[in-house]
Order: C-alpha cells, then sequence, then structure tokens
C-alpha cells in the first residue's frame, strides 16, 4: 500500500448545502428553500424507510449527511447508515462506504477494506465502483498493483458510459500500461470521453494526432481537440494552442493568437506558457520587443516550473535576456515580479496596461 488514504476518491454529489447542517435539516430544524436542499416530505419519507430497512432510503441519507469535512457527526451517521444498506449487498452504499474509507472521513481509513468494497459493488456492476477498483489496482490501494486487471474494470465501466472510466482505459492503451500499446484503441476511448465533453481526453487525443509513430496523424485533427480542451479551459491544451498558432502548424499562423492563448494559460502558473510569452516578448511578435518585460515573465516561469528541466530552461533563458538588459532594467524587473506574488497581478500589471 503507498498510502493509507487518497482524496482522489470522489462521493457522490449532494445538493443540500445548509449553513445549519444536514443532521438539523433532518431533525426539523432547518426550513427548506428553492432547489438546494429536498423537500420535507421527501426527507421525511427517507428517514421512515430508512429506519424500515430500505437501503435506498439509507443510501439517499447517506449522501445528503457526507458534507466533505473529514471529522463530523453528519459523516459518523452516513458511515451508520451506509453500512446498514451494504450489508444488504446495495451496490451504491458499498462504493460509498469505500469511499469514505479510502478518504478516512467519518471513519478510520482502511485502504483494504475500501477496495474490497469497490470489488463487491463492482461484481455488482456498479460503473462507480468498477472505476475505482480500477483506480485501486492501478495505484497499488490496498491491494497489489496489478494494471492489466485495473484495465479490465475501467474498461467495464466506459462501456457503461462512465466518462473518466473511459478516458483511463484511453490512457492505458496509448501509454501501453495493463496491455500492448495501441493507438486505434486509445483514439477510439479517448474520444468516447472527449464527445462527452472531457476537456483532458481531447487534450491526449489532440496529442495522439502529433505523435510520428501514429498512422493515423492528423495536423487538422490534432488542432480540431486540442483547441476543444482549451476552450474548455485545460491549461496544457491552451499552451498548445498557443504554439499551433506560433508555428502557424494546422492554422494560419498568428503570434497575437499565440499571445492570447499563451496568455490564459501563463494566468494559470504554466511556466511553459510564461516562457513563450517571454519570447514573444523580447522578439517583439505582439507588440514592441520589450526584454525587460520577457526577463520578468521568465522570472515567474522559474519561479512556478513544475520540474528540474523546466527551472534549467527559465535560467539559460535568464541569462541570454541579462546580456540584453543593463543593471537597473534586471532590477526593475525583478522588483515587479516580488510586488506581484500573483501570477494573473503580474500579467496584467506587464502585459495588459
Amino acid at each position: 500500500m503507498k498510502r493509507n488514504t487518497d482524496l482522489r476518491f470522489e462521493l457522490p454529489q449532494s445538493k443540500v448545502s445548509s449553513p445549519g447542517g444536514v443532521l438539523a435539516l433532518l431533525q426539523g430544524q432547518v426550513q427548506t428553500s428553492g432547489n438546494a436542499l429536498p423537500d420535507e416530505k421527501t426527507v421525511a419519507m427517507w428517514q421512515r424507510e430508512a429506519a424500515e430497512g430500505s437501503p435506498n432510503a439509507q443510501y439517499e441519507l447517506a449522501k445528503m449527511l457526507t458534507s466533505g469535512e473529514p471529522v463530523s457527526a453528519d459523516n459518523r451517521a452516513a458511515v451508520k447508515w451506509l453500512k446498514k444498506a451494504a450489508e444488504k449487498q446495495h451496490a451504491e452504499s458499498q462504493h460509498m462506504l469505500g469511499v469514505l474509507i479510502a478518504r478516512g472521513q467519518g471513519v478510520r481509513a482502511d485502504p483494504a477494506k475500501a477496495a474490497a468494497l469497490f470489488r463487491a459493488a463492482a461484481i455488482m456492476g456498479n460503473a462507480n465502483a468498477q472505476y475505482d477498483l480500477g483506480r485501486a489496482l492501478d495505484w497499488g490501494f490496498g491491494c497489489e498493483e496489478n494494471p492489466r486487471e485495473a484495465l479490465t474494470w475501467f474498461r467495464l465501466a466506459g462501456a457503461q458510459g462512465h466518462v473518466p472510466a473511459q478516458f483511463a482505459v484511453g490512457v492505458a492503451y496509448a501509454r501501453g500500461r495493463g496491455c500492448e500499446p495501441s493507438l486505434t484503441q486509445a483514439a477510439s476511448w479517448l474520444r468516447k470521453a472527449a464527445m462527452s465533453h472531457h476537456a483532458e481526453a481531447a487534450f491526449r487525443l489532440g496529442e495522439l494526432y502529433l505523435r510520428p509513430d501514429n498512422p493515423s496523424a492528423d495536423n487538422a485533427e490534432a488542432f480540431r481537440w486540442v483547441a476543444e480542451s482549451a476552450r474548455a479551459g485545460f491549461v496544457a491544451a491552451q499552451y498548445t494552442l498557443a504554439l499551433f498558432y506560433w508555428a502557424g502548424r494546422a492554422v494560419k499562423r498568428s503570434p497575437r493568437q499565440a499571445y492570447a492563448w499563451a496568455m490564459r494559460a501563463a494566468s494559470k502558473d504554466s511556466d511553459a506558457a510564461l516562457l513563450l510569452l517571454s519570447k514573444l516578448m523580447e522578439n517583439g511578435e505582439a507588440g514592441p520587443a520589450d526584454a525587460q518585460t520577457a526577463y520578468a515573465l521568465t522570472l515567474r516561469a522559474m519561479d512556478v516550473a513544475s520540474n528540474d528541466g523546466a527551472k534549467e530552461e527559465a535560467q539559460l533563458r535568464l541569462r541570454e535576456l541579462s546580456l540584453k538588459l543593463s543593471a537597473e532594467s534586471i532590477q526593475s524587473a525583478e522588483e515587479v515580479c516580488k510586488a506581484h506574488p500573483d501570477t494573473t497581478s503580474l500579467l496584467q500589471s506587464l502585459l495588459e496596461s
């Protein structure tokens, strides 16, 4: 086991959002309004049927009770109801109880027990459980790492329309994890997820069409899917789309479009996008050439660098730019970075004034 808890396992979402707490709602101390809460008659029905042993009602009450706070009376009450429903082999409750145990939310964390609950619900056909069992097997959470079996469960969930599972299958085939690599299978599964507006799946599908080892490589298709992912807000896709426009690949070259998309990614602390903006500013491709602004952007890229390679690239850029700048200009660039620790604020100061 790699860790005792893992918050990447997600609970079913409830629409409940009451400052008085869900237990207060169940005790009739909170009035419902609008669509934020189930109506009182529904809550009363769930309480009555849960007390009578209905696993469906017990599950619905548990969904209401999970507030996201790891230790609370609401979460402990949710665990109580889920245990009752899980004893009746209620698949949704088995899965949700497994998630709570994996997260250590309202109950002591126990990875092995969580994985066992995922498996029990997965065998009964629950797509969420199949997906989470696949992730547990892929990560070695509560069980031995087994990418091949993980892929089997991802495929079963994906066949039921589970979009994150479809994405997981596509990634597995692209990387050859738990299977022989197959770009055809990868593209098929990633497309399914992308068609359901999974932003990262669209980006990974675009990347597939750029791979030189892909017989179906297609710049236009790559541009299409990367652009869709970028519009959905996926940062890596926004940076890649900026490169498309900068290089004029599959689209008319447009440094201004490259600048616009790089700005979007840079505002989310993308070191690569900050370095691209730096080059655009140094070369005057999106306005007057400005080596001092380029230096400040490179400083921020080094600060937010996600790996050693990115940090080294930023350091090399700083050395190159320093040859063009006076000591006063370098000091000014350093001061503006210190004055704007938030990257969005820095960009506004440097580029939007």
